[in-house]
């Protein structure tokens, strides 16, 4: 029996790097997961790897920034599992360019994908949490909406933002047995690199390590098991939580 047995998470941006780790790592420990994504045929590779580690898993098609799909998946995840215990707001987007290179645009879409999309799963997830006596909430976050961070002006402001979110949630959700944390990850090695740090990866990689105190770069699993403990009840005493998976970076 799995720390999660008998639990039902939510996913988002499951499709591909840490969302499709957490997925996996959950669905591990016994969860049932439903896996939310843009992409289809991503989709289907989360959920063929969930169930090869014996997961029982859905996918659902979501933009988390359109509240209509929302809707659709609270009650795709009802009418299937019967009720809702995790959400896992790990959809997000970035931008990294110099200040001056930044557009409005560029912030704005930031505020929509990981400001807006985590408020209305927020939104949405809380009454079926209530119903079901309390649950957890994460929202991914990273290290550099704690600290900043070059280049990151539109994408830190954007995390900055969620964190107020993440406290006020904790705060808002303890009456009702709601935990709300943030996960920090630092340099995780995803399928993802390449569009934030450029072309041809393995390079540059021993240079990115020598960045970490630790001098290892972070693998979706490290996240995931983070994700995995802050649902268990082992974490019942946890909320309002910055909690961060990045080999010792954050303390340079």
């Amino acid at each position: 029996m799995g720390v999660l047995s008998g639990k039902v998470v939510i996913v988002t941006g499951a499709t591909s790097g840490i969302g499709k780790g957490c997925a996996i790592e959950m669905a591990k420990a016994g969860a049932k997961v439903v896996a939310t994504g843009r992409h289809e045929e991503r989709g289907a590779n989360t959920v063929r790897l969930v169930k090869e580690v014996g997961g029982d898993v859905i996918f659902v098609r979501q933009d988390v920034t359109q509240e209509a799909d929302w809707v659709k998946v609270m009650d795709t995840t009802l009418s299937t599992y019967g009720r809702l215990d995790c959400l896992l707001n790990n959809a997000g987007e970035a931008v990294v360019k110099p200040l001056e290179q930044l557009t409005i645009d560029h912030l704005q879409f930031l505020l929509r994908v990981d400001l807006e999309g985590p408020f209305l799963g927020m939104k949405h997830a809380w009454p079926h949490l209530k119903k079901a006596g309390g649950g957890t909430i994460m929202n991914m976050s990273s290290i550099t909406g704690q600290k900043g961070g070059p280049k990151g002006s539109a994408y830190c402001a954007a995390k900055g933002a969620q964190l107020g979110l993440t406290r006020a949630g904790a705060l808002e959700g303890a009456p009702f047995n709601i935990r709300v944390n943030s996960i920090h990850p630092g340099m995780i090695w995803t399928e993802g690199i390449p569009d934030v740090m450029g072309p041809n990866p393995e390079t540059y990689r021993h240079l990115l390590e020598a960045t970490v105190p630790t001098k290892v770069l972070g693998e979706t699993w490290h996240v995931g098991t983070a994700a995995v403990y802050l649902a268990s009840d082992e974490a019942a005493y946890i909320t309002g939580a910055e909690f961060n998976v990045d080999g010792g970076k954050s303390a340079t």
